[in-house]
């Protein structure tokens, strides 16, 4: 387990820091006091000092400023000391000293007594006293010179004294504000100091490429007096010292550009500046609306993304305040200039969007994000390094079974691995803040959750009990970041990567740690409910649904049954445009595919965990909130709502519908609005991931939605002989058209189900991955009993992942009355969304079902490949079936068209399309759609 065996030192280092900002943010507020002597304020600033440094009570400072020296009673010169200048302006007026009384252990650094860090804070303690002493120098100038002159005028005389940068500074900007104000002189002054032409005599211009002149500076320092002069006979007195003021105050705010701006600076300076700009907004500092907007675009480029389609996008939803909270949760190494990856960006940018349509949508006003803290993408090489485990990235270039082997090794060695102190500290004062509330560690790689790149599923997630004593929920924690960050060398992900050309990109993993939104329930925390909804409907189950109806899995309890495929149990199925069109409507449907088990955390046994909707409502339901916006009873044959006083729990049979809370509450609407809203601020169709405690919806994920194109229906021909069709479809068909298929992989639902052993069916998925890679791609289909790639029980679907499948270019899913595989509608799950994706077809048949044609025979007696493609599995071939179509129907391949407006698919024998050879082109990710 990560961080066994850490060094107790590591809390004395978080302790360190702690001392470290409380001794800033109090030498701020002494700094920001306004009365008082000079005297008095060096007094209290050395007593304030040594409070953060290690070993305060040994500790002394002194300022020395104008000569006069500012020291403590019984002060004692001494040899372990530092000082650094003080300056105002462009002035150094004196020092600030600090040093022990006596000699102590040297730093941890090995560079003398003094931490890297007390040095930092010892010169920005010295910085902001030299900011502070040059605003009161303006302070006593004016008060000596506004008996005998205008105010404004002893302002600039004394800014033009003792700081000549910044007076040049507010003569530029009076310049610009005069010539914006249509002041004739000003334009004038403007083009007679231009160096090359002026703007209103173009014919000045030149066309030879060579440098301007130069003007020397005396010329700037005599045109800035004229550009007051010209000030003081267009504008008013006030009006002009108010500019100043303000000018000045921006100019105080610089720092924030030239910190956040520059490319060389830790992520941690950017912060201890942020939280600086903080504590001074507070004091009415404002910065000008174009040096916001600056600021905002180089915040976004640090904390999230560079790219200008997403800077483009995002700065208009987003200010500079938004980001005071969001940079006191951020873990990072100590040189850090990483971001937060993509799933952090995406909930940050959503949550602000719905902020502010809150103010024109009462709907959004109540919901919430949970809790979270950040760790920065660049932790994860941090990890490596500290562990020598850079090798691992060498990882993705080896072949898919080679990744599929070692990978179960990275995970272990990840696990033993140790995290660097400044990680561990800040995850230790993160704990301290969630207290022992449970939470979910999640992934947030660089490239997670953007458009086309999704990475549903791909990396862990992973929920804690956060129960017991700090070190134990400490390394939990830890053990848990570390499989997170293994998962990043694991084989889905890395063939994901490849299937989309990002193989060379380095990716890096961040991570939230959120508060898992829920309640106590018996022994057991979760949401009341939760599920997952999309802005776009790819499949609909009605002919009256459109595709910006949207889609809603609900769920009972956590919302991994609704974002994952499960192979034994169903979400409910929404549509917030339509709610009252659903899947399922006869009463024996709605109960058959109802959820039936609850993802929960127990808190006594601190484990996640699945349990029965049943046994959870006889032992619990009481303790759930509206309890009948869930629940209906099963009487007679049909399903009541039932009031939640009157529900008999251990009487009656439970139903999960949901029917009272689409129909009786605003939550259908709200889900309508966050998507609505999202959609247009994030100008695509999104996904989100909610959950509900009783009380509050939250936000817990927003990424783009990953869309298939719009693709036109196929023509669905009646002249096809029966002998030349291999099925039709009727159920839950969208349009396309798929290119000619030369091969099929068949698993006969009958023989798999027939299968004795866990080890053959776990075999069968393997050679299904294999042929996966070996098969055209596109050109082959994938035929079998439903649920393939689901959690849990694999007798119930292939036992299959994303890299097992995602060359083909159909998924076909069987179900027989008398068998017990289903296809799951798992439309919005994350194995749906790969799917859509990589542009896989999905088509459940239902052999049984009136006008549906199936053809097992052709199936079933073709030649079978397996063996003389896959040798080593070659005693599967009684359950593994490959076809190819060509051989058994000589010339031809298999045709597959989709219409969604028929909701028909039709899958025929034919003759190749023009140009189609026997094997067929590669086509990439996406598929063609012959004409």
């Amino acid at each position: 387990m990560p961080g066994n065996g850490q060094p107790p030192e590591l809390i004395q280092v978080l302790l360190e820091r702690e001392k470290e900002l409380n001794c800033l943010y109090r030498i701020e507020e002494l700094l920001a006091r306004r009365s008082g002597s000079l005297a008095g304020l060096f007094r209290d600033i050395i007593a304030a000092i040594p409070s953060g440094w290690r070993y305060p009570e040994l500790c002394q400072a002194r300022i020395v400023y104008d000569g006069a020296v500012y020291q403590p009673p019984h002060f004692i010169p001494s040899r372990w000391s530092e000082a650094v200048p003080i300056s105002a302006g462009d002035r150094e007026a004196g020092s600030l000293e600090i040093s022990y009384v006596r000699e102590v252990p040297f730093s941890p650094e090995g560079e003398g007594v003094f931490l890297e860090k007390e040095s930092k804070l010892l010169r920005t303690i010295a910085d902001r006293i030299g900011q502070t002493l040059l605003h009161r120098d303006l302070e006593k100038l004016l008060c000596e010179q506004r008996a005998a002159t205008r105010e404004w005028m002893a302002l600039v005389d004394a800014l033009r004294r003792t700081d000549e940068r910044l007076y040049l500074y507010c003569s530029r900007k009076m310049l610009y504000f005069l010539c914006r104000s249509d002041v004739k002189e000003a334009r004038q002054a403007l083009d007679a100091f231009a160096a090359t032409f002026a703007a209103h005599h173009p014919e000045t211009v030149s066309e030879i490429n060579s440098p301007s002149r130069r003007k020397p500076g005396v010329d700037i320092l005599d045109m800035s007096a004229q550009v007051f002069e010209i000030a003081a006979r267009h504008l008013s007195d006030a009006e002009i010292l108010s500019s100043l003021h303000r000018w000045i105050q921006e100019n105080r705010l610089s720092y924030l550009i030239k910190t956040v701006d520059s490319a060389n600076i830790s992520l941690g300076k950017i912060i201890d500046v942020i939280l600086r700009y903080r504590a001074q907004s507070g004091d009415g500092a404002v910065l000008a609306q174009s040096t916001e907007k600056w600021l905002r675009v180089s915040l976004i480029r640090r904390f999230f993304s560079d790219s200008i389609d997403f800077i483009n996008l995002v700065k208009h939803h987003l200010q500079v305040s938004d980001f005071f909270d969001l940079v006191t949760r951020i873990i990072y190494p100590a040189t850090s200039n990483g971001r937060l990856g993509g799933k952090s960006t995406g909930l940050f940018v959503a949550w602000r969007i719905l902020t502010k349509a809150a103010a024109r949508e009462g709907l959004l006003a109540d919901i919430r994000i949970p809790k979270t803290w950040y760790l920065t993408a660049d932790c994860l090489t941090s990890f490596l390094n500290y562990n020598d485990l850079e090798d691992v990235n060498e990882l993705k270039y080896k072949d898919i079974e080679q990744i599929r082997f070692e990978y179960p090794n990275i995970i272990q060695l990840f696990k033993h691995g140790r995290f660097p102190a400044d990680i561990y500290r800040g995850l230790s004062h993160a704990l301290d803040d969630f207290g022992e509330c449970p939470i979910i560690v999640r992934s947030s790689s660089l490239l997670e959750d953007q458009a086309g790149t999704a990475f549903s599923g791909k990396y862990k997630s992973l929920f804690l009990s956060n129960q017991g004593d700090k070190r134990t929920r400490l390394h939990a924690l830890l053990d848990a970041i570390a499989e997170i960050y293994a998962s990043v060398f694991g084989p889905d992900p890395i063939v994901y990567r490849s299937e989309r050309g990002l193989l060379d990109f380095r990716e890096e993993m961040g991570i939230l740690i959120q508060e898992v939104v829920g309640r106590r329930v018996g022994p057991y925390h979760m949401p009341v409910f939760a599920g997952v909804a999309m802005s776009s409907n790819e499949f609909r189950w009605s002919p009256r649904l459109k595709r910006d109806d949207g889609l809603c899995r609900l769920v009972p309890g956590l919302g991994t049954r609704a974002v994952d495929r499960i192979s034994n149990d169903y979400p409910v199925l929404l549509s917030p445009g339509q709610p009252a069109l659903r899947v399922n409507v006869t009463p024996d449907e709605i109960r058959r595919y109802s959820p039936a088990k609850v993802d929960v955390i127990n808190l006594q046994d601190r484990v996640f965990e699945t349990v029965p909707l049943d046994r959870l409502l006889h032992g619990h339901g009481r303790d759930i909130p509206h309890l009948s916006h869930l629940i209906s009873a099963y009487r007679d044959g049909q399903i009541c709502h039932i009031p939640t006083m009157e529900l008999h729990l251990n009487r009656d049979e439970m139903v999960a519908t949901f029917d009272g809370l689409v129909k009786r509450t605003p939550f259908i609407r709200q889900i309508k609005a966050i998507l609505q809203a999202l959609r247009e601020g994030m100008k695509m169709p999104v996904e989100i991931e909610f959950a509900h405690d009783g009380n509050q919806l939250y936000l817990l994920q927003c990424r783009p939605q990953s869309m298939e194109n719009e693709a036109l229906p196929g023509t669905i021909r009646d002249d096809i002989p029966e002998s030349e069709v291999l099925f039709t479809a009727h159920r839950f068909i969208s349009n396309g058209r798929i290119p000619d298929i030369t091969h099929i992989v068949y698993v006969p639902p009958e023989c798999y189900a027939a299968q004795a052993s866990l080890d053959a069916l776990v075999d069968i998925g393997r050679a299904v991955g294999l042929l996966n890679a070996l098969l055209p791609k596109r050109r082959f289909i994938l035929l079998g009993p439903g649920r393939w790639g689901s959690r849990g029980d694999i007798r119930q679907g292939v036992h299959v992942s994303y890299a097992d499948i995602c060359n083909a270019a159909v998924l076909m899913e069987i179900a027989y009355k008398a068998g017990s595989h289903e296809p799951d509608l798992s439309f919005g799950t994350h194995f749906f969304q790969d799917m859509v994706e990589a542009g896989i077809r999905y088509i459940p048949l239902y052999p049984e079902d009136h006008g549906n044609s199936f053809n097992r025979r052709f199936l079933m007696d073709s030649k079978n490949l397996l063996a003389a493609m896959l040798p080593g599995y070659a005693h599967l071939a009684d359950v593994l079936r490959v076809i190819e179509v060509s051989r058994e129907r000589v010339g031809k391949i298999l045709r597959i068209v989709m219409n969604a407006d028929q909701v028909m698919a039709m899958g025929f024998f034919a003759e190749p399309a023009t140009g189609s050879g026997k094997g067929g082109p590669e086509n990439g990710t996406g598929y063609s759609a012959p004409s």
